[in-house]
């Protein structure tokens, strides 16, 4: 990677009010060719058996993402899977973040029910899942973005809990493109980026989630340390 460029990842989840354990999980993995990969599942409905069901589906990708195989296959793979054990009876939501080290890319791979909230080269975009869930039908395919890394890009993705934020008091759904607008080109980090996103959802649902909620951010800055340095955090908040 360039010497100028700092990639930033930033995670926010929380679960379903009044639910001891959130369905949505989120695992960062480094690929064997170099770079990283992040992968966010939502299974389907909440609590302990929707965890159950993301922790088996999450590692079933990142097993195949640590053999090397490519993005698009890994969300096939698991589709394939989860739709031969469950008979079409049970979803999920999968989404997977790449950043590309050998060829400077990121890649974006969906099967997902929410839009995702991006930023190009300043221009903002609110840009709609177009494939659906995996383990509901047979030949279901994953939709594939791929963006050249730049200083500047921003990436904002989430789970259905986000987008259907607000239904319980009948809200219009959250405006991405005025959120992207009030935070993006602002320089703020990435788990800042996450953390915003997480708490204008929260506010629109008066606190008590109607659905667990995840958002992973990811933005690409200029700068540089000598030596490189790679840095992970995590931050938990016990009850």
């Amino acid at each position: 990677m360039a010497e100028s460029l700092v990639v930033e990842v930033g995670v926010a989840k929380t679960e379903k009010y009044a639910s001891r354990e959130s369905g949505d999980t989120v695992e960062l993995v480094e690929r064997p060719s170099g770079g990283f990969t992040i992968a966010m599942i939502d299974g389907q409905g909440s609590g302990r058996a929707a965890k159950t069901l993301s922790l088996l589906l999450s590692s079933k990708a990142v097993a195949l993402v640590k053999e090397g195989v490519r993005d698009g296959v890994v969300a096939r793979a698991t589709h394939d899977y989860l739709f031969a054990f469950r008979h079409g009876q049970v979803s999920a939501t999968l989404d997977l973040l790449s950043i590309d080290l050998k060829t400077r890319t990121i890649v974006i791979t969906r099967n997902a029910e929410s839009p995702m909230l991006l930023s190009v080269s300043g221009a903002i975009q609110v840009a709609p899942a177009l494939s659906g869930p995996i383990g509901r039908y047979r030949w279901t395919k994953p939709s594939v973005t791929e963006l050249p890394m730049q200083a500047g890009l921003e990436i904002l993705i989430f789970t259905d809990g986000i987008w259907h934020s607000g239904r319980r008091t009948n809200t219009p759904p959250i405006d991405l493109q005025a959120f992207g607008a009030a935070h993006f080109g602002t320089g703020l980090p990435a788990q800042e980026l996450a953390d915003a996103l997480l708490e204008a959802v929260m506010v629109r649902d008066q606190g008590k989630p109607n659905d667990d909620l995840a958002v992973v951010a990811l933005s690409l800055r200029e700068g540089h340390t000598d030596p490189p340095i790679r840095r992970m955090g995590l931050q938990v908040q016990l009850n």
